[in-house]
């Protein structure tokens, strides 16, 4: 009888961040790259960031899925929260609306789980991640797998990693909010 590993799709915000949170799942989970951010600015860095995403998937061959929709969509709800501080409840909305789109597309697609990238970074808030996460999977029908991928030397795992890729290491967490 083949063991077969359950379908988990990864949302991921950057090459560097999807470096260890990939390869710490890949032995128990058909790990699935998707790539949504709409609120990465400008066009250009979310072009880098696509590329350096890109090279990872590659580099660990895994699929990887693009989705650039709703930038539009998204500056509107954000544009009330742009003086919040970094953390705050612009962030919130922000994990959540790209976690409710990775956990759609997984429902839609057939995974068994989804998760996020995003819990790699020790700048972003995992709990607050986690509890979004949970309350999507709800939502959605789908089972969020909760992580913490700053534990063991995550995300110091994760420098390394993206060095020995030679990938692009961005100096903030792309929204346009955050980097004025």
């Amino acid at each position: 009888m083949t063991n077969v590993k359950p379908k988990l799709l990864l949302h991921i915000c950057c090459g560097p961040c999807a470096t260890w949170s990939a390869k710490s799942l890949m032995d128990e989970y058909q790990v699935v790259l998707y790539f949504y951010n709409p609120n990465i600015w400008p066009e250009e860095e979310w072009q880098r960031r696509l590329a350096a995403a890109e090279q990872v998937a590659i580099a660990y061959n895994l699929p990887i899925i693009v989705d650039d929709s709703d930038q539009t969509a998204w500056l509107k709800k954000a544009q009330p929260l742009a003086s919040e501080p970094e953390r705050g409840r612009r962030c919130r909305l922000c994990y959540g609306w790209r976690l409710k789109k990775t956990a759609e597309r997984a429902s839609r697609d057939g995974f068994d789980y989804f998760a996020t990238s995003l819990t790699v970074s020790p700048y972003k808030d995992k709990e607050a991640i986690n509890q979004i996460g949970e309350i999507i999977a709800n939502q959605e029908q789908v089972k969020y797998l909760a992580t913490n991928f700053q534990k063991d030397s995550g995300y110091q795992k994760s420098i390394i990693l993206s060095k020995e890729l030679g990938l692009y290491r961005q100096k903030y967490c792309g929204c346009q909010f955050a980097a004025q």
